[in-house]
């Protein structure tokens, strides 16, 4: 289905109603997504049309079990929902969400399957900052342009709204996918952060999904859930931002970058573009890449993203760069103030001849239908697996620490690319009493490093089993001067210590391997504890050995007696 193609479709919740299976009318594909179909729609009720609105149709995974999809889209759904409530501007209004059989044609019963997910939203007129900035919309002549420096403003007073909530009690929540694309530019000028699907409160428990953009998103997304937090959302600001200069992303696959040949295997995750224009201005690429640091420590806070934003709308502005359709003028006052309706100048590259034409259908489709409907008998549906649907663009490859179930899609850049959605905790039904027992734990997926990774990570902390082996060899040393005969004894005997505690080591890294890897999905990214043991077995064997050391031990004896 092509965007922006019109069509009649109807869809609503599943009620005893009739009229509920009809309650929207779909009638332009707006575009789709890895996890949904956009529609614009109006709402009828008694054959009057409402004022158009977004209505999101979601898939179900056929991989996955239809309890988890649903608890999955369940927890976005609560946490924009909260955001409305709580007044947060700058973002997209949800006015319905419900469950209902797949959208169907008018007077139709709908296909046999399980119920989908919907949102509806507020309808959006204009098209997102990916868009308005791959096809350099702002530099047609004539029109409004879009003010970079206000979006940006707009979206981190949206970030700080969401990661510091002003509200007594009420709890962070991140977004998750802050990209281009998800940004929309208003006919208005003004900008809106849409796609709240991934979103989730701050809470550990709650995060059980990680939505990631290869050339968008941090890092931290492949260390699991608890390294994923505040400043995920912060490298996405960064990403919007470096968009926003460049017109490119900022992040690109390690294997096919411009830095040649690596000696070491790349990252899983994509690494920061070396951008031509920004390695001659290195003032500017430095700031740029302030938020898109790969650990998220050094990355700016969230309320410090404002005064990072005053910085680089003034580098931008004696750079010099190439123009990609935005100023970066500071805007005045009434410029960032609440637009009401569409009384100010339309930003230029934001309307379409497709929105006309809807309009004028949408009104022939009530006026056909308000004399020819005729009741339509009560549906219901049969339970039985929805069919595929092909779904393009969407990200995230495979998040280790966190269990995942990729699929294939198209990203906002074209490019073929892995999304990884984590499987959701299964919640038991209550016991007789009424009351929910524990969550049970993650089925964990077995982690598999990168090829020589292992090698590496042996490396990391071997100072401590050197100190350990340094011990035992010197007090082996004075066991061995103070023996009576032949040395060949005592130099076995030290082998033999080796061999133990080559031993310890193994059997301490299989362990950590059995439990922290396969059992709990953990990264181990260093063998500082199988090091750490085997320097403490080393040690503790040369002790024995000084032990044995007669004029040692007298020594000892004679200190401690004075001590005493």
């Amino acid at each position: 289905m092509t965007q922006g193609a019109l069509l009649d479709l109807v869809c609503g919740p599943a009620s005893p109603l009739p009229e509920t299976f009809q309650r929207y009318r779909l009638v332009a594909h707006l575009g789709s997504g890895g996890q949904a179909d956009v529609y614009r729609a109006v709402r009828i009720c008694g054959g009057v049309t409402s004022a158009p609105m977004t209505v999101k149709v979601f898939r179900i995974d056929p991989q996955r079990p239809i309890a988890d999809e649903l608890r999955s889209w369940d927890k976005g759904d609560a946490a924009l929902m909260d955001l409305n409530n709580r007044g947060v501007g700058g973002i997209c209004r949800r006015a319905d969400g419900f469950y209902g059989p797949p959208p169907h044609r008018p007077g139709e019963r709908p296909a046999p399957g399980d119920a989908v997910p919907y949102q509806v939203y507020d309808y959006l007129h204009g098209v997102n900052l990916r868009e308005y900035i791959a096809q350099r919309a702002g530099m047609a002549p004539g029109g409004r342009r879009l003010n970079a420096v206000g979006a940006l403003k707009t979206l981190s007073s949206v970030l700080q709204a969401l990661h510091h909530p002003q509200q007594s009690g009420a709890t962070a929540v991140l977004h998750m996918d802050v990209k281009p694309s998800n940004v929309m530019v208003l006919a208005t000028g003004e900008v809106r952060l849409i796609d709240f699907t991934g979103a989730r409160y701050f809470r550990e428990e709650e995060i059980t999904q990680i939505a990631y953009t290869p050339e968008s998103g941090g890092p931290e997304a492949f260390g699991g859930v608890k390294y994923v937090g505040p400043a995920y959302d912060v490298h996405g600001f960064g990403a919007v931002a470096y968009f926003m200069v460049t017109g490119a992303y900022p992040r690109v696959d390690g294997r096919t970058d411009q830095r040649g040949p690596q000696e070491a295997s790349p990252p899983q995750w994509n690494v920061l573009r070396r951008h031509p224009l920004l390695e001659r201005i290195p003032a500017l690429r430095d700031h740029l890449h302030a938020p898109l640091a790969d650990r998220p420590s050094e990355r700016p806070d969230t309320r410090e993203l404002p005064a990072w934003l005053g910085h680089l709308a003034e580098l931008v502005r004696r750079s010099g760069l190439p123009d990609v359709g935005c100023d970066w003028v500071e805007p005045e006052s009434s410029e960032t103030s609440r637009a009401i309706g569409r009384a100010r100048p339309s930003v230029t590259g934001t309307e379409t001849d497709a929105y006309q034409r809807i309009e004028r259908l949408e009104r022939e489709l009530v006026a056909l239908r308000a004399g020819s409907s005729a009741p339509t008998a009560f549906y219901t549906s049969v339970p039985v697996s929805s069919p595929p649907v092909s779904a393009p663009p969407v990200s995230a490859p495979p998040v280790s620490g966190v269990p995942v179930s990729p699929a294939v899609h198209v990203s906002d850049t074209g490019v073929p690319q892995m999304r990884g959605r984590a499987k959701v905790i299964q919640r038991p039904a209550p016991d007789p009493t009424g009351m929910m027992p524990s969550e049970p734990e993650l089925d964990r997926p077995v982690y598999r490093p990168e090829p020589g990774e292992r090698a590496r990570t042996l490396k990391i902390g071997w100072e401590l089993t050197g100190t350990g082996a340094f011990i035992a060899f010197i007090c082996w040393g004075l066991w061995a001067l103070d023996s009576d005969g032949s040395l060949s004894g005592p130099f076995f005997a030290f082998l033999v210590v080796l061999a133990v505690a080559v031993g310890v080591f193994a059997l301490t890294r299989l362990v950590g391997r059995l439990v922290l890897e396969q059992r709990f999905g953990r990264v181990r990214r260093s063998a500082k504890g199988a090091h750490a043991l085997t320097g403490l077995f080393l040690a503790g064997a040369g002790i024995a050995y000084l032990r044995e050391v007669g004029w040692f031990m007298h020594f000892w004896h004679w200190v401690t007696g004075l001590s005493g």
